[in-house]
């Protein structure tokens, strides 16, 4: 019997292009709320234009972040630290069902072979 894949957000973090952080969420939902505890973490480092765009997403840019999410889009979520450059990305990814795994009690007799 064939199960069906199921499918869990990846969420991503990366500075300059290179990835720093990555964590696999359950459901769009959780992947917005490590998406916005993560953007906050950095919030007061951001350039003043973004933190004011940033602030403006926090308030009213998420239920545009789950929507996409939820319709099985890929969100990111960019802004600029000074001279870095940070994004946070989160994407539906299939995952493979693991295998089953079941005890069967087996008699095996050796075979001698003369």
């Amino acid at each position: 019997m064939r199960r069906p894949l199921r499918t869990v957000w990846r969420c991503e973090f990366a500075a300059d292009g290179l990835p720093v952080r990555a964590e696999h969420a359950a459901t769009p939902t959780q992947a917005l709320i490590w998406m916005r505890v993560s953007v906050r973490t950095l919030l007061s480092a951001f350039d003043v234009e973004d933190r004011d765009r940033t602030f403006h997403w926090l308030d009213h840019g998420q239920w545009e972040a789950v929507m996409r999410l939820r319709a099985g889009e890929r969100y990111a979520y960019t802004a600029r630290a000074g001279a870095r450059v940070v994004d946070w990305s989160a994407r539906p990814v299939p995952v493979l069902p693991v295998a089953t795994v079941i005890a069967v009690s087996c008699r095996w007799t050796p075979r001698c072979r003369t």
